[in-house]
């Protein structure tokens, strides 16, 4: 059984929907706490150790999940398990937590999203080469179920030409999980990005290097959605994500393969350039000027 500790973001849905996916719950404690209470299980790995800077939600979500331990620094974890998760805390400075984990050579899981600044988001993966760290970040919609049954019938559509991908929230903290999902779908190699909206109406114009263009929209009011257009030269589809359970746990299975093999399941220069799409999207909203990556 790999042992993992789950650090930070206790009490934010990513620490509790994963604490729960690995150790199951107890239903009442998950009621009187407002947990997610999901009902899927990933198996061979346990949550064993928690650690949050407020002891106390590190204290609710260890008895609602059963995890054994609660430490009082997050290094102490180190030796004690195989794995550790640095969850989203809402902060998106999460990330800075990884450092002692990746020197140790830990496998490490990095929450969306791996950073707000490009040079960061670049050492944290060079840190993790330099100590031979399997290292994972990225949105669950990569796992999407959804976009998993569209890319299994994609040529359907023929050649794909151009799309869109649309979510609601911040183009970082959200907008990962919208141009994520399309990414999986197009693939790495993006040339430019363009931000031709406004404030909370983000509307990025992505153009691959091969002069495809695609378009990434996150609009902060409108109402919770993930979904994709994607048009070919045989058609269309639209893919709509509503799994949560599914991307969730599939994402979670992919990172105890990574534990166990310590093959990690994607390059992390995906992730890399995935940042740097969204980083410089944010930056082009100032201009409107096309910025390339």
């Amino acid at each position: 059984m790999i042992r993992i500790a789950m650090i930070g973001g206790a009490g934010v849905w990513h620490a509790d929907s994963f604490s729960e996916m690995f150790n199951g719950y107890d239903r009442e404690l998950a009621k009187r706490y407002n947990k997610p209470a999901y009902e899927v299980r990933v198996g061979g790995a346990r949550v064993t150790h928690i650690w949050d800077e407020d002891r106390e939600k590190a204290r609710i979500l260890a008895d609602v999940c059963s995890i054994e331990n609660v430490v009082s620094k997050k290094e102490d974890v180190i030796g004690k398990v195989d794995a550790v998760i640095i969850a989203d805390d809402c902060t998106m400075q999460h990330q800075k937590r990884a450092e002692p984990f990746l020197k140790a050579g830990i496998p490490t899981f990095i929450d969306k999203p791996l950073s707000t600044d490009i040079e960061e988001a670049v050492s944290i993966v060079e840190m993790a080469k330099k100590y031979k760290c399997p290292v994972m970040s990225c949105s669950a919609l990569r796992y999407a179920k959804e976009v998993e049954e569209f890319r299994s019938k994609q040529q359907e559509i023929g050649d794909i030409l151009t799309g869109n991908t649309i979510c609601s929230g911040d183009l970082i903290f959200y907008g990962i999980h919208a141009f994520e999902q399309l990414y999986t779908v197009i693939g790495p190699g993006i040339k430019s990005v363009q931000n031709v909206g406004s404030e909370g109406k983000d509307i990025v114009i992505v153009t691959k290097i091969d002069t495809r263009k695609f378009v990434l929209t996150v609009y902060k009011e409108i109402g919770y959605l993930f979904q994709m257009n994607l048009y070919g030269t045989k058609g269309w589809r639209q893919v709509v994500v509503e799994d949560s359970s599914y991307f969730y746990s599939k994402m979670l299975e992919k990172f105890v393969e990574m534990v166990k093999t310590k093959q990690m399941p994607f390059p992390p220069e995906e992730t890399v350039e995935i940042i740097k799409v969204l980083v410089l999207a944010r930056k082009s909203a100032a201009t409107h000027q096309e910025i390339n990556l």
